[in-house]
């Protein structure tokens, strides 16, 4: 009896996995499956929603590939502001972009000297 334990109790340890969730658009049901659909990975039917699994042990979930990168997350709300204090500059404005300024220069140390480049060359085109 013990024998026969020990490899049922180490195959159980393998059976984790993710959830996947989508609404089926012919009977309207919401239908539950531990693989994707066929269409998961193109992305050319309905909405899937990917459940990780959350039970002790699991392994950690993959990094979404839709997930942006904070760092360009960041960039993007930085030269947006760049642009719009460029065209109309007030003292709020400015601390907000100093202090976006240092949040991205931390999260992105090679790119401060760029920033700085391109800060330069739209303060330049504002003085004209």
């Amino acid at each position: 009896m013990r024998f026969a334990l020990l490899p049922m109790l180490m195959l159980s340890a393998a059976a984790h996995a993710d959830l996947y969730r989508w609404l089926d658009p012919g009977s309207g049901s919401v239908k539950f499956s531990n693989t994707p659909p066929p269409w998961y990975e193109s992305g050319s039917g309905p909405q899937v929603e990917r459940i990780p699994d959350a039970s002790p042990g699991a392994r950690p979930a993959a990094a979404d590939s839709a997930a942006p990168d904070p760092v360009a997350v960041l960039q993007a709300r930085w030269r947006e502001l760049l642009l719009s204090l460029a065209s109309q500059p007030t003292p709020e404005g400015a601390q907000a972009l100093i202090a976006l300024t240092a949040q991205l220069d931390r999260a992105d140390p090679a790119g401060a000297r760029r920033r700085q480049q391109e800060m330069a060359s739209v303060l330049a085109k504002v003085q004209r």
